[in-house]
């Protein structure tokens, strides 16, 4: 269920999230976050950007050796042609 918070708008138009959203988000002092406004139905979406990509694709070619075959085999193929 969606929850309305109010937020604060400071000089240099510097936004003040309330604690309770910032829990939410799992944000802090320094934290990047990406906002999203659909101005058809009026909404903001926001949401925190991530620190590190590291790992985001870990599993997507199968087994750490699978992937490493997977890579010699498209290395070996750079010679073929």
């Amino acid at each position: 269920m969606a929850r309305q918070v109010e937020v604060g708008l400071r000089k240099k138009n510097q936004l003040t999230l309330p604690e309770e959203l910032a829990k939410v988000l799992d944000v802090r002092a320094g934290s990047r976050l990406i906002m999203q406004f659909d101005p058809e139905e009026g909404v903001i979406t926001l949401r925190p950007l991530r620190d590190s990509y590291a790992g985001i694709l870990r599993g997507v070619y199968g087994t750490s050796a699978e992937a490493a075959a997977y890579g010699e085999e498209e290395r070996g193929s750079w010679d073929a042609e």
